[in-house]
């Protein structure tokens, strides 16, 4: 990637308008900026975006009925056809059905070509599964992510804080 000012960034998340939620609301105004600075944006979200969304300048997918280990083709599929620069997660748990595909995609899918980044929107104990916590099962996945990926940003101080020791250049 040798040109910043016109990047092709395509964003997976698990809500994104009309579906409400503090994710999905970030998503869109993110990509809004980043249209307006001249990048072209893509969503991959769940099929629940679809009800006659359009939001011009970002071209969205959603396909996505189950954010399960069939994920995975699919996220490969529209990264290999959308040939994106840039792919970046944005990462609530709940968002993702509680699911650890999501996590663990970036390690094993063929996008060398694109820098991949994940924002972690909140990674308080999930109140929907909370033995995963106790087994130490959510957090070693969510650490998988944060190392795998390229880039890992974080949106609050206690975020922050749990993801430092593994991976000290987080911004």
């Amino acid at each position: 990637m040798t040109n910043l000012s016109n990047l092709r960034i395509l964003f997976i998340t698990g809500e994104y308008p009309p579906m409400q939620g503090g994710v999905a609301d970030y998503t869109r105004e993110l990509g809004r900026a980043l249209v307006g600075l001249g990048h072209e944006v893509g969503v991959v979200t769940s099929v629940d975006a679809t009800k006659g969304w359009v939001e011009p300048g970002i071209e969205v997918f959603p396909r996505i009925e189950r954010w399960g280990w069939q994920v995975w083709s699919e996220l490969d599929k529209v990264v290999g056809d959308w040939r994106p620069d840039v792919v970046h997660i944005q990462y609530q748990t709940a968002a993702y059905g509680m699911h650890p595909a999501i996590n663990l995609w970036p390690r094993r899918s063929h996008h060398s070509q694109a820098l991949t980044a994940v924002t972690f929107h909140d990674l308080l104990v999930p109140y929907l599964f909370p033995k995963a916590h106790w087994l130490g099962l959510r957090r070693r996945v969510t650490n998988m992510l944060a190392r795998t990926v390229d880039l890992a940003i974080t949106t609050n101080p206690e975020d922050t804080l749990a993801l430092r020791p593994v991976r000290p250049d987080l911004v």
